[in-house]
């Protein structure tokens, strides 16, 4: 075997070490600007990665982002009006001041979320994840919350009247000075 042939055989182990350790590394799930193009643009965007993105006071209204991956996307003061949210991950999300009026939320995964003073009047959220949530000041007045994952999501001054909450865990959430399904003050774990 000669120098040049041996050179050439660590390159190419070198490659493949480089390679295989590229492969395995955790993937980022920072936003795409294509998405984010496509999203603006065509306002049409399922399944799209949009995760960090500053999405905040733009309208939304009746957009579609099923299945979109959101996490920690800032969304505060947008028009979500009737959008497509359908299980997005939404996970550590800013929807502070959102206007999600008749949004369906069916399965989305809102943890850690922040949609304190959000308007979520009638949206549909079966079975979403709300665990550790913040809900203060939240309108979800007529909102269909059927088995949904409410954990310790914080609902302080939330108004649910007329929301369905069947099958919904709630146990550990803080309900204090909250308007309940039945018009009645709530005040737990204040």
């Amino acid at each position: 075997m000669n120098v040049k042939s041996l050179a050439a055989d660590l390159g190419t182990i070198i490659l493949m070490v480089f390679l295989a350790v590229v492969s395995f590394a955790a993937p980022s799930w920072a936003y795409l600007q294509d998405d984010v193009d496509m999203l603006l643009e065509l306002r049409d965007c399922p399944v799209c990665i949009l995760s960090e993105a500053d999405l905040s006071g733009q309208d939304f209204s009746q957009v579609n982002l099923k299945i979109a991956e959101l996490s920690q996307a800032n969304l505060s003061q947008s028009n979500l009006q009737e959008a497509n949210l359908m299980l997005a991950e939404l996970g550590g999300a800013n929807l502070s001041q959102a206007n999600l009026v008749g949004a369906s939320l069916n399965g989305a995964r809102l943890q850690g979320a922040n949609l304190s003073g959000a308007d979520l009047t009638g949206a549909v959220l079966t079975q979403a994840n709300m665990s550790g949530a913040n809900l203060q000041g939240a309108n979800l007045q007529d909102a269909e919350l059927t088995g949904a994952i409410i954990g310790d999501a914080n609902w302080r001054g939330a108004n649910l009247k007329g929301a369905n909450l069947r099958g919904a865990i709630w146990s550990e959430a803080i309900i204090c000075d909250t308007v309940l399904p039945d018009g009645a003050i709530g005040d737990r774990n204040c």
